[in-house]
Formats: structure tokens, C-alpha cells, sequence
């Protein structure tokens, strides 16, 4: 009988681990392009960041700002349509020569939401 009550301990333990998986799981940025602290030779035209898992447009987005911190203006974040990991922001402003910044947030589809930034540089 005692090894019969040790068996279901074990088996209680397992399952309550396998049932918090999931739910540890937040979406963490893969890449992006303008690519993670890289140089690009000339403004880019959007930016696009892929993440570990779905996420969720309308509660997700980036914001652009230059080296001294100004706001630059960007276009409303989508989800690529093909792969729902991706998020695609338009840059509506010609980037000059410099580093700027990208301070992003997303919601997962599994309605995680975490935020991070990187950076980048233009013509240099």
C-alpha cells in the first residue's frame, strides 16, 4: 500500500509541473531587422520583429526614437498575416545617419505581455 501512495505522490508531482509549462511560457524577441545593435546602410522601411510565439497586433507595438530621444514617427504595428509571429512597423520618416532606439511591447496570443528594446544605427 505504501509504495501505491508514493506512485500517486509522484504522479500528482508531474502533472501539476507539466500543467505550469505552459503557463510560464512568455514570447521573447528572436530577431529583428533593422538588426540587433547592426549598422544599416540606408533608412529602412519598416521594422520587423519576430517573436517565440504568436502575437496579438492590436495590443502590441514599437516606438522609435533617435539618439537624443525624440519620438520618431512610425505607422501602426500589424501582424504579418502569414506568420502571426511577426510584427511589422512601418517607419514613416527618413532616418538620417545615427543609433536609435526601438522600445517594443507585445501580447501573446496567449495574452502574455512583455516588453524589451534594442537598438541599431543608420549610416554609419
Amino acid at each position: 500500500m505504501r509504495q501505491y501512495k508514493i506512485s500517486v505522490g509522484a504522479l500528482a508531482l508531474v502533472a501539476i509541473g507539466l500543467m505550469a509549462a505552459p503557463a510560464s511560457a512568455h514570447p521573447s524577441l528572436k530577431s529583428a531587422s533593422p538588426a540587433v545593435n547592426e549598422p544599416s546602410a540606408s533608412s529602412p522601411a519598416q521594422i520587423e520583429l519576430n517573436f517565440s510565439e504568436g502575437v496579438i497586433a492590436k495590443f502590441s507595438g514599437a516606438e522609435l526614437k533617435d539618439a537624443q530621444g525624440k519620438t520618431v514617427t512610425t505607422g501602426a504595428a500589424t501582424a504579418d498575416p502569414k506568420d502571426k509571429k511577426r510584427l511589422i512597423v512601418p517607419v514613416t520618416a527618413q532616418l538620417t545617419p545615427g543609433r536609435y532606439t526601438v522600445n517594443w511591447h507585445v501580447v501573446s496570443e496567449d495574452t502574455h505581455r512583455v516588453q524589451g528594446q534594442y537598438s541599431f544605427s543608420v549610416g554609419q
